[in-house]
């Protein structure tokens, strides 16, 4: 079996799961700490968004 490759963007995330709009419905505590990084960082790349940048960085500084 393939792996799965296609990234979804967070465009193409349900509007309250988004970082930005969750932060304004929720505030700041409703967020994971990669969320908060993600708003921060503004946008991914090619192969990730920028929540899964964010984790990678926070866990994985040096990568």
């Amino acid at each position: 079996m393939k792996p799965y490759q296609d990234k979804i963007s967070i465009k193409a995330w349900a509007e309250e799961d988004r970082p930005r709009e969750k932060l304004r419905a929720q505030r700041r505590r409703a967020l994971t700490d990669a969320e908060l990084i993600a708003i921060l960082i503004v946008s991914g790349g090619r192969t990730e968004t920028a929540v899964e940048l964010s984790k990678r960085q926070r866990y994985y500084p040096d990568s």
